[in-house]
This record gives structure tokens, sequence and C-alpha cells, in this order.
């Protein structure tokens, strides 16, 4: 490609990106809002985020899950609805070579396509080649929303992010 070729390609780019920006109503967008839970945890970079269900259909039905990303803490988050009522969620990237984990609602799950490595439901790791668990993240159902406690990589871990000493949702 020439240079008066790229040149025209981004200023259609950054043409277009102003005008769909111009009229795009961004007010309907779902935005997840972060309420700090420094006083019950103590750490500076703890917030519960909120889901909306009625936002986010995907998880509301048993073996649904969904895809958190929280920037401001700089975390990708699959949250997933394991069985009524309980949700759970761990770093959506994989230990070994960072590909996106998935969740198998029949073996109750987590997985990596890329290289096959297996979690359980709090992030532990059952079956190599990742070697380090997936960061476990508490998320709790309270009315409408699904809860989500996120913290900072360099926090100390909340209580009740705090995986169990065995696997008790089986």
């Amino acid at each position: 490609m020439n240079r008066r070729k790229f040149l025209g390609n981004v200023f259609a780019a950054v043409a277009g990106s102003a005008i769909v920006g111009s009229i795009a109503d961004f007010s309907r967008v779902p935005i997840a809002k972060a309420r700090s839970l420094r006083a019950s945890f103590g750490a500076k970079d703890v917030r519960e985020v909120p889901i909306e269900l009625t936002d986010a259909p995907e998880l509301a039905p048993v073996g649904g899950t969904y895809h958190l990303e929280y920037d401001d803490l700089d975390r990708n988050i699959l949250v997933a609805h394991v069985a009524p009522g309980k949700y759970v969620g761990v770093d959506i990237k994989c230990t070994h070579r960072a590909c996106d984990v998935t969740y198998s609602p029949d073996e109750k799950n987590f997985y990596c396509p890329c290289h096959g490595s297996k979690f359980d439901l709090y992030g532990r790791v059952l079956t190599g080649p990742a070697t380090l668990p997936l960061t476990y993240y508490h998320a709790e159902q309270k009315g409408s929303e699904v809860m989500v406690t996120v913290f900072g990589a360099d926090d100390k871990v909340p209580a009740n992010s705090v995986p169990p000493p065995m696997d008790t949702t089986h």
C-alpha cells in the first residue's frame, strides 16, 4: 500500500468514527458501576461491580457466562452461572499461554481450548499444562444483579474471594 492510500484510509477511519460517535446513542449501552468495598475489605482497589441480568441475558440461565471487563483495575473476568443462584468468576486468560478460558456447564469447570488445561470453579488447576491457578472472584446474586468482587493485582485478596479448601459445589 502506498503512502497516499494509507493516509486516505486513516483519514476515512477517523472521519467515520467521528460521524458514528456524533449520531450514536451511547446512553443505552450498559456501564458497570463500581461501588467501593474499602470499608469491608480494607483494600485500596476493591470494588463490587454489578452485572444487571436484564442487560446480560446470556448469564441468566444456569450454564450461562458473561465476560466482565473492568478497565480501572485491568481485569477481564469470566463470570459463570454454575447452579441455581450460584455464580463464580475467574480471570479469563489461561495462566499457561493467555488463551481465553471457557466454562463447561456439563463438567462444571473452566477449560482452555488452546492447550487443554482445566480449572475447577475456583480457578485451581485440575489438569495442565497450566501450573498456576486462575484468579477467583466472588460473585453473588443480589436481586436482579450479580455482584462481582473485583480487586487490584497488588491488593490483598478479599476474604470472600479466597477459594475454599476443597471444591464443595459438586
